[in-house]
């Protein structure tokens, strides 16, 4: 036992010192010494506009609950508490909700914030990034600088729980905004600087309508290796890492007394998603033989260490929209050679490849370069896939190269991604999973006209039991069809330094992130 011990605290001081020495360190390191009171901040994706209305899968997401305000945030039981909003009324006869503002909230330009600029941002992000969400809405009016109305076209006592995260910005957005280099929000903190996609530095708001932070500013870095994040958090050089590795946890757990942790299933799940328009890959049959041929148990279990759980379909697992009669593709080679055999892949006995009409079962896998986990996890794809006569080639390319390839798009054969499940906004299925931009759906240009029939059904159902019935049918269906392999939920395991105290519960959730600006320098 002691030998145990001793093991894990040299462990620990060699990543230390690792850290401490690597010369990529100095900037942070050199930044802490000049400002103690600075909470910094390790991003897995790399910053890029800081336009809330038109990013939605960047680095910049994380920035956003401190840069800018929102209308309600939920609390830690899911209630929406007043930001910008300080109260609000619907109307179920008329489908109308009423919000009246607060009338000290000030941009960081020292304009008001008013209710043109709510009904601006709400307007302006759901068109550019959640269309199917701006469809209920039958008109947003404006009742005076400080009271605006929403007017739907059904009855939905959930709306604004769909919309909370929808930052608001100013209508002097239009064209007049650096959205890259002077950022313009109310929030807690105001933007400083920023070093290109690597760097985002944010100082406190001093004109702030809420309880001014006791923080100085954020500092937040792009730090796409978690196990350098990691090394960084024990050496001093970060406050938060993000997503660090169950091993390392297991190191770190020894040490509750120097951080905060929060363990979390997250609310994506990862799919390997096949490009359906492929002629590989546009028979369900075979898609469904290469799930049975992959034990998603296995990579639970032994790559994620147990932080995680194996998916079942396009909702989540722990959807309220999920279909409890669904269970997972068993892991089953014998019943994927099988499959395979019926969609015309017969096994060659002396390379041990999948032959149809001559030619051979092989195919490029795209996987981000900067994964760490991920990078193991393609790897045991391939060796699953080799055992029954299929040649998988990995393409690891920048994340931005990544997500052009496939979303709106069919640039590939097969990718290992990650989609979010169906929590709280149903619409989402129509931007997903049907071709609603354009003829071809974000997932990969994934189409079924009886899914595209359903999720429309759904969206425009008054009776919420009709429309569970419709979307427990819309999860089974695109379970069945297998557009691609769903793999697991991720046990997220995110760390906070204990140099800062936080009187509410820690989490890197959107709701989490703006309330770490409560944050404050420990006393001990």
């Amino acid at each position: 036992m002691l030998k145990n011990l001793c093991l894990i605290i040299i462990c620990f001081l060699l990543f230390v010192f690792i850290a401490s020495c690597d010369k990529t360190e100095t900037p942070s390191t050199a930044v802490d010494s000049a400002n103690e009171n600075i909470l910094r901040f390790d991003v897995a994706a790399p910053f890029t506009s800081l336009n809330p209305s038109e990013v939605e899968a960047s680095g910049s997401t994380v920035i956003f609950p401190l840069l800018y305000s929102y209308l309600f945030v939920p609390d830690i039981n899911g209630n929406l508490k007043p930001d910008l909003a300080e109260s609000w009324i619907y109307d179920p006869e008329t489908f109308t909700w009423i919000i009246h503002l607060r009338t000290d909230a000030f941009f960081h330009n020292g304009q008001p914030v008013t209710s043109k600029d709510v009904k601006y941002s709400i307007e302006t992000t759901l068109r550019k990034l959640r269309p199917a969400l701006l469809e209920p809405v039958k008109e947003i009016s404006i009742i005076s600088d400080s009271s605006l109305s929403f007017h739907l076209n059904k009855n939905d006592p959930g709306f604004l729980i769909k919309i909370w995260d929808v930052e608001i910005i100013s209508i002097l957005d239009k064209g007049l905004i650096d959205y890259y280099e002077h950022p313009i929000g109310s929030g807690p903190f105001k933007f400083n600087r920023r070093n290109n996609d690597q760097q985002v530095v944010l100082t406190v708001n001093k004109i702030y309508y809420g309880d001014s932070p006791s923080l100085d500013g954020v500092i937040f870095y792009y730090q796409p290796d978690k196990e350098k994040s990691w090394t960084r958090l024990l050496s001093g050089a970060t406050d938060i890492a993000q997503e660090i590795s169950p091993k390392n946890f297991e190191i770190m757990r020894q040490y509750e007394e120097l951080f905060y942790f929060d363990h979390h299933a997250l609310s994506y799940y990862s799919i390997l998603l096949y490009n359906t328009n492929d002629p590989l890959f546009s028979d369900p049959t075979v898609r469904q033989a290469l799930t049975h041929a992959i034990d998603r148990d296995y990579i639970v279990k032994d790559i994620l260490h147990g932080y995680g759980k194996v998916a079942v379909g396009p909702m989540g697992i722990d959807s309220p929209y999920h279909n409890p009669e669904l269970t997972p593709i068993p892991y089953d080679p014998q019943k994927s050679l099988e499959l395979l055999r019926q969609a015309g892949w017969l096994l060659n006995r002396n390379d041990h490849y999948l032959y149809k009409e001559q030619k051979r079962f092989e195919f490029n896998l795209l996987t981000i370069k900067e994964s760490q986990i991920e990078k193991k996890i393609v790897q045991y794809f391939k060796l699953c896939l080799n055992d029954i006569g299929i040649k998988m080639k990995i393409l690891s390319v920048p994340y931005d190269e990544f997500t052009q390839r496939y979303i709106n798009n069919n640039e590939f054969q097969a990718m290992l991604t990650e989609f979010t499940g169906i929590y709280r906004r149903p619409e989402y299925l129509k931007e997903l999973w049907s071709p609603y931009f354009s003829d071809k759906s974000e997932a990969g240009g994934f189409v079924d006209a009886e899914v595209t029939y359903m999720i429309n059904k759904a969206i425009i159902e008054k009776d919420p039991i009709q429309q569970k019935v419709y979307l427990h049918r819309i999860d089974s269906q695109i379970a069945s069809l297998q557009p691609g392999t769903f793999l697991f939920h991720k046990t997220a395991i995110d760390v906070l330094s204990k140099r800062f105290y936080l009187p509410s519960l820690f989490s890197l959730s959107h709701e989490g992130i703006y309330r770490l600006q409560f944050a404050s320098l420990s006393k001990n």
